[in-house]
């Protein structure tokens, strides 16, 4: 969300210089019942370091081209692009700044937001990207540092979901985890604060990633019950830096394994088609 805001305040700001640009829905659901599965919990996830992204696309493109873009854009965004890239539209390029996606013309002084769409194939080519840029990042975090609930049988589809013990649909969709296990879906859980590191979800979520039993511990929470205080090496501030950076701003937030985001509660069986059309779409 704050991401969000200053990516608004600094197009806001260069309009007027030299350029121009850009929790969850309610449901039903059942009553709760504690999954089974493994839990696997204990030190900090690995959050990928920023990538530099745009020596390597340098050299598929202008330098010059690069060069100014990255000129005009870093004193606006206080970085460099992550990466700069050639868009199918002639003379605009796909300009990254984490999940944020901005559109440049060569020299960097026209700059828009927003969804760049292939009227002929109907694909949105924006969050096709944005999805590949999450996969890459999810793709790097550490598996073992989450909470897993295991597909029973055969894996089908694996989700990640960002939660706060906090937020009443992440409480909705945790009581679909054993009919999503039963149909073949794993769900790995990563913690997301939304009030922040140090606030009172975070330390709840502390205590339950550092419980001798953490899926026994989680269900606790998600049931409303208070839990042991714990204290040891854990993941929940990285798993919440992790959240940010592939472009979480509520919770439940879900990621596909082909990094397509699914945001808020769904059903179960609704969640499940959700995974089937995003792997056909992707």
């Amino acid at each position: 969300m704050a991401k969000n805001l200053v990516l608004a305040a600094v197009l806001s700001a260069a309009l007027s210089t030299f350029a121009w640009a850009e929790d969850q829905p309610a449901a039903t659901a059942p009553a709760a019942a504690a999954p089974a599965a493994t839990a696997e919990a204990a030190a900090p996830a690995a959050i990928p370091e920023k990538v530099e992204a745009v020596t390597t696309q340098a050299a598929t493109i202008d330098p010059e081209v690069v060069k100014q873009i990255t000129e005009k854009l870093k004193p606006l965004f206080g970085s460099a692009p992550d990466s700069i890239k050639a868009s199918p539209v002639a003379g605009v390029y796909a300009v990254s700044f984490g999940m944020e996606l901005l559109y440049s013309s060569p020299d960097g002084r026209y700059v828009f937001s927003g969804d760049l769409i292939d009227a002929q194939t109907r694909t949105n080519l924006s969050e096709n990207a944005r999805a590949s840029g999450r996969k890459a990042v999810m793709d790097k975090a550490d598996v073992t540092k989450t909470i897993t609930y295991k597909a029973k049988g055969e894996e089908k589809y694996v989700m990640s979901v960002f939660t706060d013990v906090s937020c009443p649909y992440c409480v909705k969709l945790h009581q679909e985890v054993p009919k999503l296990n039963d149909m073949g879906v794993t769900v790995r859980y990563f913690a997301y604060p939304r009030a922040g590191v140090g606030s009172g979800p975070y330390k709840e979520m502390v205590n339950a990633w550092c419980s001798a039993d953490p899926i026994k511990a989680l269900n606790e929470l998600k049931e409303g019950k208070t839990i042991e205080t714990k204290e040891c090496a854990n993941p929940v501030a990285d798993h919440y830096a992790l959240g940010q950076k592939v472009g979480v701003t509520g919770t439940p937030a879900i990621v596909t394994q082909d990094g397509v985001m699914i945001a808020g509660f769904r059903p179960a069986q609704e969640m499940f088609e959700a995974l089937e059309e995003s792997k056909v779409a992707q």
